[in-house]
């Protein structure tokens, strides 16, 4: 039925994936407190890959407090050299997994983009990992044409590079090429994380005001290359384009492992003459000479070899600080009811909406659109899988679990303590069997006792504004610790989001009714995991029928023992509390 004053939910679709929120382009300030890779890193070989590890530094923030809790480490591994390139392939046409009004130009020039900052990325780890690593041409080359009419090669996708020196020249042709034209290794025989193997029908045809491509000489280095890249993207008007490029590159080593990589297809408009809009249509997308920075760069290469932190980065757009380890489940249910019946099955809307649910990650959601993989990475929530990562979470400044809130003000409440709160003092108390962070991110319901808490808890009965806080970052190397401190105290916070009462929802989505209130796996996976993270040596005397339901007892399992089973996402027709609570996070389109 029309409605008088809201736009319809196509109009809505369409016009919510027509732009870009400035957080999808990089600035200084993207990522600031991710450390980067020191020289003499300490590495570990091992069969498929090489390891980088150091350890973050962890303690309570400022609190008026007696008893303070003494800092401790949490270990990292991260993958920095593997066995085999990721494969790449263009796509044959056009997809829609993004919008392209997201950019300035309508030519579209990602395939060629991401190609460069593979070479980027891959050349500025080489300098970072000498002596054991190098980088060289092979003899693999992308067809060269001189005519400046930009015909190319019959069939063939053309590149115009325009007026360029041989070595600029042969760079382009390396990295265009089939297969393999460069090759980044480390001693003995591994390669870069971000080494590709192209496989593309048709082939690239590199056009140029050159001479002639030398046959010889050294690989260009990561601040020439850089050079390169820039200019070329303001020949052709796409800097916005290249920010959404190195988003995709940086989610080759952590989801290059599964099989070919498809990038979009590469159009141009062979006979335009000049931009079709100014190079300042974003405020956010800023010059590229701002991200060959070495210090950025170089956050870059941690962030992306940290494989085990990417999918919690994209997956806490799901997390809900308010929701309970027994209440997942509808909140799932109905997320996820949101998602498809705002998306209509577009996976560029999909994207935008992550985007804008979690800005602080919006750059890692472009790349992942551009990618594609949308509809892969939530192929986990439906059974209840959303990873943790305690360091990326704090390096991406997203919360992903409630142990990163503070402990409640005042703790103590009617002479009980919030199962909650319990949770994070034994945490940052480093307490017997609490050392590791809970694998389930959702806060267990209920409350304790003040006599019945472990003495960790109740010495902190009078405390205020405890909270876990990341203190900084130590990297195993060669000749001792290298230290990386932080700028700044950074304490995480959860998202502020707008009261459900005063959202309005025209939109047609599922109610309440039409869940599926019999399959609860995912809330019983959830509360059996915390429960017994938290009483470990067994529960207090109030808690005996808490813990004689079925829930409960019905496995003997770790908590890491996560049974799987898909939430079901019923298509309906009215909102639901939880639906509306998930889309008031996201930024109303313009009309």
């Amino acid at each position: 039925m029309d409605d008088a004053v809201c736009i319809s939910n196509e109009k809505y679709r369409l016009t919510y994936a027509d732009g870009l929120p400035a957080s999808c382009f990089l600035t200084q300030d993207t990522f600031p407190l991710q450390p980067a890779f020191p020289r003499k890193l300490n590495l570990t070989h091992e069969s498929h890959h090489v390891l980088a590890s150091g350890y973050s530094i962890w303690g309570s923030s400022p609190a008026h407090c007696a008893h303070s809790f003494p800092s401790f480490r949490q270990r990292v591994h991260l993958e920095v050299a593997v066995k085999r390139p990721v494969l790449l392939s263009i796509s044959e046409s056009q997809n829609d997994y993004y919008a392209a009004s997201w950019f300035a130009s309508h030519d579209n020039y990602l395939a060629v983009l991401m190609l460069a900052w593979a070479y980027i990325l891959s050349a500025r780890w080489v300098e970072v990992m000498s002596p054991s690593c190098s980088l060289v041409y092979t003899d693999s080359q992308a067809n060269h044409d001189t005519n400046t009419d930009c015909r190319g090669v019959q069939n063939s996708l053309v590149v115009d590079i325009g007026p360029a020196n041989p070595e600029e020249a042969r760079w382009w042709a390396a990295i265009l090429a089939q297969g393999q034209g460069w090759l980044a290794t480390m001693q003995p025989s591994y390669y870069s994380p971000w080494s590709i193997n192209l496989q593309s029908n048709p082939e690239f045809s590199l056009s140029a005001e050159v001479s002639a491509l030398p046959l010889m000489g050294s690989a260009s280095s990561c601040l020439d290359a850089c050079g390169f890249l820039n200019k070329f993207c303001l020949r052709h008007n796409i800097v916005d384009q290249s920010h959404a490029a190195l988003a995709a590159v940086l989610l080759f080593p952590s989801m290059g492992n599964g099989g070919t990589l498809q990038m979009p297809f590469h159009k141009v408009d062979q006979h335009k003459q000049s931009p079709e809009r100014p190079l300042t249509l974003h405020d956010g997308c800023s010059q590229l000479n701002d991200i060959y920075d070495g210090q950025h760069l170089d956050r870059f290469l941690t962030l992306s070899c940290n494989i085990r932190g990417i999918r919690p980065m994209l997956l806490s757009v799901f997390y809900e600080p308010s929701v309970e380890c027994n209440a997942v489940t509808p909140w799932l249910q109905g997320t996820l009811a949101a998602i498809e019946s705002l998306t209509d099955n577009d996976p560029s809307v999909l994207g935008r909406m992550c985007m804008e649910r979690t800005p602080e990650v919006a750059f890692i959601w472009l790349g992942a659109s551009i990618l594609g993989l949308q509809k892969s990475i939530l192929q986990g929530v439906h059974y209840g899988q959303i990873p943790i990562d305690l360091h990326s979470a704090v390096w991406s400044r997203t919360v992903q679990s409630f142990i990163q809130q503070p402990v409640s003000k005042p703790l103590v409440t009617d002479g009980h303590v919030q199962r909650a709160d319990e949770c994070r003092l034994l945490f940052l108390s480093q307490s017997d069997h609490h050392t590791r962070v809970p694998v389930c991110q959702w806060k267990p319901f209920g409350s304790t006792p003040t006599d019945d808490v472990d003495v960790e808890v109740r010495i902190h009965a009078q405390c205020k504004d405890h909270q876990l806080q990341y203190k900084g970052f130590a990297w195993d190397c060669t000749e001792g610790e290298s230290e990386s401190q932080v700028s700044g105290d950074y304490v995480g916070l959860p998202r502020i989001h707008s009261s459900i009462q005063d959202f309005d929802c025209a939109y047609e989505i599922p109610n309440a009714e039409e869940l599926n209130h019999k399959n609860e796996v995912i809330s019983e996976n959830a509360t059996r995991i915390i429960l017994r993270w938290l009483r470990v040596d067994g529960h207090a005397p109030h808690e005996l029928e808490t813990f004689k339901h079925e829930w409960l007892n019905a496995y003997d399992s770790d908590e890491e023992e996560v049974l799987l089973d898909e939430v079901s996402s019923p298509s309906g027709s009215r909102s639901s509390s939880r639906v509306k609570q998930w889309i008031s996070c996201l930024e109303q389109p313009p009309l």
